[in-house]
């Protein structure tokens, strides 16, 4: 190896440490409820920030049946940015909260489910294949069938970051797929600095692309405030204005 993974970890810990502080700065011009939303862009930076610390700090660090390393940190901030962009992403087509709810679901499936693939012994391992590709198709389903239906009904700003963040989440959902098969806790095609160095450049590029579609879309978020006024606001509202069930049916 070129050098050692816990200083690639460092690294990207970092580039992510700068990314906050100068998103936190950025996001002062903005003001109301459009900074409420605009925080979600230094929050999900401050995960990777946190979840690389930690990986190279070896906290939380586990090692699977034939002793390869597992990060939980790592897969703690999938849990939380990964699913809350999700989330987000029903929130901006005006999903059902119950539909985001079980969207979340389907991303922690496949966040731990990958987790508890690398940590379990057979068989429980193949189960947890299971469970990832569960997760998988079923958010898959969920960003190109109800997601998608859902947004015919919101504003062209609103649709138009929708469909950014679709496609986004839909090309990190296959590659964290494939990274995840290749990888030396599964099959192992990919050697150890290799998939060191994609898994980081993945998370970091993902992280960034996601945050970076919020910051650019001021019009779709100011038009998303008149509904939804804080982020968090499908914990708590009883459902859209416009659900699923509502959508045209299917041709």
């Amino acid at each position: 190896m070129l050098f050692e993974e816990q200083t690639l970890y460092a690294a990207v810990a970092i580039v992510a440490l700068l990314l906050t502080v100068g998103l936190i700065a950025g996001i002062r011009r903005f003001g109301g409820a459009t900074r409420r939303h605009m925080l979600l862009a230094p929050a999900a930076m401050a995960s990777l920030t946190v979840s690389y610390a930690g990986m190279a700090a070896g906290i939380l660090l586990f090692h699977g049946p034939e002793g390869a390393p597992v990060y939980v940190t790592r897969f703690l901030d999938y849990g939380i940015v990964y699913a809350f962009a999700a989330a987000y992403t029903g929130q901006v087509a005006n999903v059902d909260r119950r539909v985001i709810f079980s969207g979340v679901l389907g991303l922690w499936a496949f966040s731990f489910g990958a987790m508890i693939r690398h940590l379990a012994p057979p068989p429980f391992d193949s189960l947890a294949s299971l469970l990832v590709l569960g997760g998988f198709a079923y958010t898959l389903w969920l960003l190109l069938r109800p997601y998608t239906r859902a947004a015919a009904s919101v504003s062209g700003d609103r649709r138009l970051l929708f469909g950014k963040l679709r496609n986004v989440q839909l090309i990190m959902l296959i590659t964290y797929l494939l990274v995840a098969l290749t990888t030396r806790q599964a099959l192992g095609l990919l050697g150890a600095f290799t998939g060191i160095y994609v898994s980081a450049y993945l998370d970091l590029f993902s992280h960034v692309a996601l945050v970076g579609l919020v910051l650019r879309s001021e019009p779709a978020i100011r038009s998303l405030v008149e509904t939804h006024p804080s982020p968090l606001s499908f914990l708590t509202e009883s459902g859209s204005r416009r659900t699923t069930a509502d959508a045209p049916a299917d041709d």
